[in-house]
């Protein structure tokens, strides 16, 4: 029974790691140390100098996060698009690493493992702009996903310790994410992209800050090496985002409170 166990928070875990590997991916590939002779596994060196790379990661998610955080409404296409774009590429990215994991000196490898990623979810993410229910679900899943990070950061390691009631707790919110996205969707997109966007934009700020807000998500994921210890500047963080993601939901809620607000075209 507890193999099992094991092995289906395992699973789990990874299918959730993909999720945020490719909007994480330019820093966290670039901040990483040899990969491991046994194992090939990857680990994550403690805040690091700022490289090319993580600064470009960095002003990609604070300018994503900033127009979800608070025009994920409006912009509800472009959020299809970009979750397909995560969920997709993040998947072919883990998949890359899981073959085989460039080491620190292989900088075209990760390149090139990230420009496929980013080919490959693009199209999963124009594919999505098809399947409309498919995607407000997806979005959802972001919402809920963030939620879940931004509750567990609350304590160093995770509020929850137990790796299989962590990754429990992660699901639990994912899954009431897409339901509720499903059945209101106006306050679902609204507050999901408001909370997606704010942890995007805090961690995107935190390249640069490196107050170790960033790594949240890998470590609660149990990503190699990724560890996470809160600290008044963390805390600093997590206050910021939630003060971002209300602001952000009331100032969707109030510039779509006509019945004739409409989407923004792409």
């Amino acid at each position: 029974m507890h193999t099992a166990a094991t092995t289906s928070s395992g699973s789990l875990r990874l299918a959730l790691l993909a999720l945020l590997t490719l909007l994480l991916g330019v820093a966290y590939g670039e901040n990483t140390t040899d990969a491991a002779s046994d194992g090939g596994d990857l680990a994550l060196t403690n805040h690091g100098a700022l490289v090319p790379s993580g600064i470009v990661a960095g002003i990609v998610l604070i300018v994503v996060g900033f127009f979800c955080n608070y025009f994920g409404y409006k912009l509800v296409k472009v959020l299809i698009f970009l979750a397909g774009f995560c969920v997709v590429g993040g998947l072919v990215l883990y998949a890359e690493y899981k073959i085989r994991a460039p080491h620190e000196d292989e900088k075209g490898r990760q390149l090139w493992y990230l420009g496929i990623a980013a080919i490959i979810g693009a199209i999963g993410g124009l594919i999505l702009l098809f399947l409309y229910k498919v995607g407000v679900a997806l979005i959802g899943a972001l919402g809920g996903f963030a939620l879940a990070t931004w509750i567990l950061s609350m304590k160093s390691g995770g509020l929850i310790h137990s790796d299989v009631g962590r990754i429990l707790f992660i699901v639990a919110l994912v899954v009431g994410g897409m339901v509720v996205a499903l059945f209101i969707q106006r306050p679902a997109i609204i507050v999901a992209s408001s909370v997606w966007g704010a942890y995007a934009l805090f961690v995107g700020i935190d390249c640069f800050a490196r107050t170790g807000f960033q790594y949240t998500a890998l470590a609660f994921l149990n990503a190699p090496g990724a560890t996470y210890e809160t600290s008044p500047k963390v805390y600093a963080m997590i206050a910021c985002m939630a003060v971002s993601a209300c602001l952000g939901i009331f100032v969707q809620f109030w510039t779509t409170r006509s019945k004739k607000a409409k989407f923004l075209p792409l």
